[in-house]
């Protein structure tokens, strides 16, 4: 899998089993409050091949990940 948004490609292990996936946004903090990021994401945590733990957030809209 590749990772994609960022203005270089990196490969992303890909995930052997997926033991947790949601759906979750993104805050910022914008002087004094949270303030709602647009882009819609997915969490997810899984095993990769290499039988470590991974925990990624990926755009729902570019269907891409995000470190």
């Amino acid at each position: 899998m590749r990772k994609m948004g960022s203005s270089s490609a990196v490969d992303i292990p890909v995930m052997q089993e997926i033991m947790l996936e949601f759906r979750a946004g993104k805050i910022v903090f914008d002087g004094k409050k949270f303030v709602p990021n647009s882009p819609k994401g997915l969490v997810r945590i899984g095993r990769g091949d290499e039988g470590l733990l991974h925990f990624q957030w990926l755009d729902r809209t570019l269907n891409a990940v995000e470190s």
